[in-house]
C-alpha cells in the first residue's frame, strides 16, 4: 500500500511524505497529515500537489477509517481529488480538511463527491471560506445525505441565506446530530438565522447539539430558541446548545421566561448550556440563578467571562448547590473576592469546576484549573 503511494508521488512529481508511508507501513486507522499536528508539514504544509497522490493511492486501498488534513494549504485542486475520493471510498468515516483554503468552488467539488459516499460520518470543515455558494452546498448535500451525523462549518463566512438553507433542510434531515455553524457572517438586526433554526428544533428530532456561538444573538433569539424547544416537548433531542460569545444579557422578561419555562420542563432533554463571553453582568446572573435553581435536567452550565461580579456569582452558587443533577460548571474570566470564592467552597468537593480556591494572607483567591 505504502508502495503504491510512492510510485503515485513519482508519476507526479511530488515529495513523499514521510508521515503518510509510516501509516500505511504501521497498519494504523488512522491518517494524520495535520500542519499542526504533523512534524514534517510545520514548515512546509500540503499543497494540491500533495493531495492528489494520496487520494489515487487511497482510491486503489485505503485502510483509514479517520483522514486528517487539517492545517494546510489545500484548494480547489485537491477538493477535486478528494470529491473522486469520497464518490467511491468506503471506509473512511471521518474527514477532516478544516483551516484549509477551500472557496466556494472546492466545497461545491467535494459535496458532489459525498453525495455519492455512505460511511463518512464527521466532516470537519471549519476554518474554510465557503461563502454563500459553498454553505448551499453543504445543505444541498445534508438534503440527500443519510450518514453524515456530525458537520463543523464554524468560521466558514456563512451568509444569512446559507444559514437559513441549513436550517430548513434539517426539518427533513434524520441523521445529523452535531451541527457546528458559529462565527459565520450574518448580518441581520431581526436574527433571522435564530429564528429558522428555531423553527427546524421545533420539528427536528434528532440533532442533539447545535453551536450558533458568535453569531451576535441577543435575548430575543434564545428566546425563540428557547421557545421552539419547549413546544416540541419530549420529541427535541437537543442535549448541548453552545450559544457563546454573543450578546446575550438575559434582561429582557420574555427571554428569562421562555428560557425557565424550557429548562423546569419535565420534558425537556437539554444538559448543556454554553453562555460564556456573553453580557451577563450581575442582573443576568441572578435571573439565571433563578432559572437554574428551577431547572430539572441540566448538568453543565457555562457562564466564563460574563463580568459577574460578587453579587451574581454568590447567587449562581446558591442556585447550582441546591441542584439536584448539575455536575459541572466552566465561572473562570469573572470577579471572584473572597466572598465569592467562599460562596464556591462548598461546591469544589462534588461539582467539576473550571476554577479552585486557593487562601494567602487570610484572603480568598480563585485560580484557574
Amino acid at each position: 500500500m505504502a508502495g503504491a503511494y510512492t510510485a503515485a508521488c513519482t508519476s507526479a512529481g511530488c515529495r513523499v511524505l514521510v508521515s503518510v508511508t509510516e501509516s500505511f507501513s504501521s497498519k494504523a486507522n488512522e491518517l494524520v497529515c495535520s500542519g499542526n499536528r504533523t512534524v514534517e508539514l510545520l514548515d512546509r504544509r500540503m499543497v494540491d500537489l500533495d493531495m492528489a497522490p494520496l487520494a489515487v493511492a487511497l482510491e486503489e486501498s485505503n485502510p483509514f477509517s479517520t483522514i486528517d488534513v487539517s492545517y494546510n494549504t489545500l484548494g480547489a485542486g485537491a477538493a477535486e481529488s478528494l470529491r473522486k475520493l469520497v464518490a467511491s471510498d468506503r471506509t473512511t468515516t471521518s474527514l477532516d480538511v478544516s483551516q484549509n483554503d477551500f472557496t466556494e468552488s472546492a466545497a461545491q467539488s467535494l459535496c458532489a463527491g459525498l453525495k455519492k459516499n455512505s460511511t463518512i460520518q464527521e466532516l470537519r470543515l471549519s476554518g474554510n471560506k465557503l461563502a454563500n455558494s459553498g454553505g448551499m452546498a453543504l445543505a444541498d448535500l445534508l438534503q440527500t445525505n443519510s450518514a453524515l451525523t456530525a458537520v463543523h462549518a464554524a468560521n466558514c463566512e456563512l451568509d444569512t441565506a446559507a444559514l437559513v438553507a441549513l436550517a430548513t433542510v434539517l426539518r427533513d434531515n434524520t441523521s445529523l446530530r452535531v451541527l457546528d455553524v458559529s462565527r459565520p457572517l450574518a448580518k441581520t438586526i431581526m436574527e433571522e438565522p435564530a429564528a429558522h433554526f428555531s423553527r427546524m428544533l421545533k420539528v427536528n428530532s434528532t440533532l442533539a447539539s447545535l453551536d450558533l456561538s458568535k453569531s451576535r444573538l441577543g435575548d430575543f433569539g434564545l428566546q425563540l430558541l428557547a421557545e421552539e424547544v419547549y413546544r416540541a416537548g419530549s420529541s427535541s433531542g437537543l442535549l448541548v446548545l453552545k450559544v457563546n460569545a454573543n450578546d446575550i444579557q438575559l434582561v429582557e422578561a420574555r427571554c428569562v421566561q421562555a428560557l425557565m419555562l424550557l429548562l423546569s420542563s419535565d420534558v425537556c432533554r437539554l444538559q448543556e448550556l454554553h453562555l460564556g463571553s456573553n453580557r451577563l453582568c450581575d442582573e443576568g446572573a441572578l435571573k439565571l440563578a433563578e432559572i437554574v435553581q428551577s431547572s430539572k435536567k441540566l448538568r453543565k452550565l457555562d457562564v466564563t467571562s460574563n463580568s459577574i461580579t460578587s453579587r451574581g456569582l454568590c447567587a449562581l452558587a446558591r442556585a447550582v448547590h441546591q441542584h439536584p443533577e448539575m455536575a459541572e460548571m466552566d465561572l473562570w474570566g469573572n470577579r471572584f473576592d473572597s466572598a465569592a470564592c467562599l460562596a464556591w467552597i462548598p461546591s469544589l468537593q462534588w461539582l467539576k469546576l473550571d476554577i479552585a480556591v486557593q487562601e494567602v494572607d487570610n484572603a480568598y483567591h480563585c485560580v484557574r484549573c
